[in-house]
């Protein structure tokens, strides 16, 4: 009798150690946020006019979140839990709530998620049939990611000269100023529902400013097509010019995003056709009666550079992606304007560098590295 006991105890104890064990296993954390950033899939959390939920549920948390969180929020299976180990674990459970960022560190707004807002023309909406702009392939270069994507088709940084007065009542057109406006709340986003359509009317509703890690700002091409003054001299505010324009959205955006970071995209190289399909120049040597493209472009670097806060893109220089006169029929669509599929992988590649610096995950001789169109092929 007590060898059968003996042996009862000794079953007990194996199964205790099984228990325990399986019990205490380390979790596995392949996210390793010092030096590699960890491709997100594609599942839905790239918002071509509305951002999704995520932020609200556990399900974005990182692996280190999960493995911190547990910690905080273990609870006993007894049904004899003290009336003070309850308070214990409910306030562990509301402790629970509050994400580490995930990202890094060094993110402005510590809420979890790396949260950016594309504001620009088409050169961000091209491939939205197909779900691959550069703002939906943005969502695969970084984890934990909400991309609200804000450009409209056609339009300009600069106010038309029509538009006398900057009262928030008086904007007519979405450009760069009026869509900063209706971000700080100062004009309704229905003001523009024809121009930004349903999605983007509830993007624009649903943007939470003060959590908005980076604005991405890409215009210039269609102030210069339409003639627009590229600056003003005496005025370097003047919303009725490329540089005044982007200078002052930028400081509207700041009153209401101040940990936010501002990228300033210039227009990219581009050939220019005549309507027989002659090749008349490039955006080094073509004007539509002011400036050449070029100088527009750099307009927008100028611009960056008299804002607080702003990193930069110039994608006409060649030096981020050698996009030029060489390789543009490898970037560009036949019309000689629109990147195609590779062309903005690689403008998409470029932009996450930006990022990938400025948080930390690369150097300097990374970041300034030419990407070329030869490592795609």
């Amino acid at each position: 009798m007590n060898r059968i006991k003996n042996i009862s105890k000794v079953l007990g104890l194996i199964l205790s150690v099984s228990v325990l064990s399986a019990c205490t296993s380390p979790g596995v954390d392949n996210k390793d946020v010092s030096g590699t950033i960890t491709p997100a899939s594609n599942d839905g959390s790239s918002i071509a006019g509305a951002a999704t939920d995520a932020e609200t549920s556990g399900e974005g948390a990182s692996n280190e979140d999960a493995a911190s969180n547990s910690e905080t929020t273990d609870v006993a299976d007894s049904d004899n839990v003290s009336e003070k180990g309850s308070d214990q674990s409910a306030s562990a459970a509301t402790e629970a709530t509050i994400y580490r960022d995930p990202i890094s560190n060094q993110e402005p707004v510590k809420d979890g998620y790396l949260n950016i807002v594309f504001l620009g023309d088409e050169q961000f909406l091209t491939g939205e049939s197909e779900g691959n702009t550069i703002p939906d392939l943005m969502t695969n270069r970084f984890d934990y990611t909400n991309i609200y994507n804000l450009a409209i088709k056609d339009t300009t940084g600069a106010i038309p000269r029509s538009q006398t007065s900057t009262k928030p009542s008086d904007y007519k057109e979405p450009n760069f100023t009026a869509m900063a406006h209706v971000l700080a709340g100062d004009i309704k986003a229905d003001t523009f529902s024809s121009f930004l359509g349903t999605d983007g009317v509830a993007a624009c509703n649903k943007i939470d400013v003060k959590t908005v890690d980076y604005y991405v700002i890409g215009y210039g091409y269609h102030d210069y097509y339409n003639g627009i003054e590229s600056t003003n001299e005496n005025n370097p505010e003047d919303e009725h010019t490329l540089h005044g324009a982007i200078v002052t959205g930028i400081k509207t955006l700041q009153e209401v995003s101040p940990n936010a970071q501002f990228i300033v995209c210039s227009p990219y190289y581009c050939r220019f056709f005549d309507e027989n399909g002659k090749d008349i120049g490039d955006a080094f040597s073509v004007t539509k009666g002011l400036n050449t493209l070029a100088v527009y472009a750099n307009e927008t670097v100028l611009a960056a550079d008299q804002c607080t806060n702003t990193l930069k893109l110039p994608a006409i220089s060649g030096t981020l992606f050698d996009l030029n006169g060489h390789t543009y029929t490898q970037y560009l669509e036949s019309d000689g304007l629109t990147m195609n599929l590779k062309g903005r992988r690689i403008y998409t590649d470029a932009l996450a560098r930006v990022i990938k610096y400025h948080l930390g995950f690369i150097g300097e001789e990374e970041a300034n590295t030419t990407i070329t169109i030869a490592d795609y092929n």
